[in-house]
């Protein structure tokens, strides 16, 4: 139900603040501007996706898994998305996952709130418990 919600309040909002603005500044502007921020948008993602990828590669090349960055890569498909559609709310969400430090943050979020709490999940007989103690293999 709250899917629904957002899927028909967001576009609404969308186009009331496209009204607004094309108000304020007219319509040809309103229109390049959008057209700006999408270029913008585009431009930003790909250097930034290469920077994310070449974190995530020399993760890899250390032996160390390259979870936050992943994440991170998929926040940037997200971002690049979010400015591609036309709209400055879309845009804004768009414009705030492209700075690495909210990107980041949101990446660690998602990180904790998502995976982790899978993680912990999958393993429903175990509470956290470490148990000390050494292996040997005898073939």
């Amino acid at each position: 139900m709250r899917f629904l919600a957002l899927f028909l309040l967001i576009p609404l909002f969308e186009v009331v603040v496209f009204i607004q603005v094309g108000g304020q500044i007219g319509a040809l502007w309103t229109i390049l501007l959008t057209l700006a921020t999408a270029v913008t948008g585009v431009t930003l993602v790909k250097t930034q996706g290469i920077r994310t990828f070449t974190a995530a590669k020399a993760q890899l090349a250390q032996g160390e898994t390259p979870a936050m960055a992943v994440v991170e890569g998929i926040l940037l498909l997200l971002a690049g998305v979010m400015l591609m559609i036309p709209g400055f709310i879309s845009d804004a969400m768009g414009a705030l996952m492209l700075l690495p430090f909210a990107r980041r943050a949101l990446a660690g979020t998602v990180l904790e709130k998502i995976f982790i709490a899978r993680a912990n999940q999958a393993q429903p007989g175990q509470k956290g418990h470490t148990i000390e103690g050494q292996f040997r293999r005898d073939d």
